[in-house]
């Protein structure tokens, strides 16, 4: 008799790294998050410092360069990492047609956004003189940076679950890069229009990196079941080609008459 069987299944090449290598980022961007946090607290030349790289950041301000900085910003204001979000987990479905992408995206942009309430509320750390700031003051804490941590998770999490999907690696390798960069410029932006001290920015890069890193290991053991391969959630029987083997008694060992 014979039964239908799927051919074996080999590795994806789709996945930009391993999820120890993710998870070891991750606590690096935590263990760097902790230190600038504990040396704000113990205010060991933090402010100084922050006084000296804002006054250097501020000082290269042309009209130009003003414009770009407030359109960059505003991708990181809480609205638009809303509706962003909300696109990107849609199109991550539609191309993965996995539920735990778009899922962990929305989750990770949550959960950064409660991180970053709680630790400004914790350490009130007072934003630079209204006098510095161009544009718009905003009301509240200043430490961590929400602009920066919120938007810089979007893009750059959302770029390392697009690459999940890319087969190229060179395309995989573009897309992390251009969304990093981007994440750098939102927090330059922050400092530039004088709204967040350095050591601001600084923080919210390191606990967006921490969130990206931590979201990316469990995408990828979640999509990685056991060593060796990812495997797909359902096989269709319409595209994966399929064999037909015996599963009784070979002929060769049937008895002579």
């Amino acid at each position: 008799m014979l039964e239908p069987t799927a051919p074996s299944l080999r590795r994806l090449d789709i996945r930009p790294g391993h999820w120890g290598q993710w998870l070891a980022s991750g606590v690096a961007g935590l263990v760097g998050f902790v230190v600038l946090a504990l040396l704000l607290s113990l205010g060991v030349g933090i402010d100084q410092f922050d006084q000296r790289a804002l006054a250097a950041v501020i000082s290269v301000r042309e009209p130009e360069l003003t414009v770009f900085a407030g359109v960059v910003t505003w991708l990181g204001s809480a609205s638009v990492v809303v509706w962003l979000s909300i696109a990107a987990a849609v199109v991550l479905w539609i191309r993965s047609r996995r539920i735990l992408m778009p899922i962990a995206l929305l989750g990770a942009l949550a959960a950064t956004a409660s991180l970053v309430t709680i630790i400004k509320i914790t350490l009130a750390r007072p934003r630079p003189p209204t006098d510095l700031v161009l544009g718009q003051s905003f009301i509240g804490y200043a430490f961590p940076s929400g602009h920066t941590s919120d938007g810089s998770v979007l893009v750059v999490l959302t770029a390392a679950m697009f690459a999940l999907t890319v087969a190229k690696r060179l395309a995989r390798r573009i897309l992390v890069i251009g969304a990093c960069l981007l994440a750098l410029l939102i927090g330059w932006s922050r400092a530039y229009l004088g709204d967040h001290w350095p050591t601001d920015v600084l923080a919210g890069w390191l606990l967006a990196a921490t969130m990206v890193s931590v979201t990316m290991a469990l995408v990828n053991l979640a999509l990685v079941p056991y060593p060796g391969g990812e495997m797909p959630d359902v096989l269709d029987p319409e595209t994966t080609p399929m064999t037909l083997q015996p599963t009784g008694p070979s002929r060769s060992s049937w008895p002579a008459p």
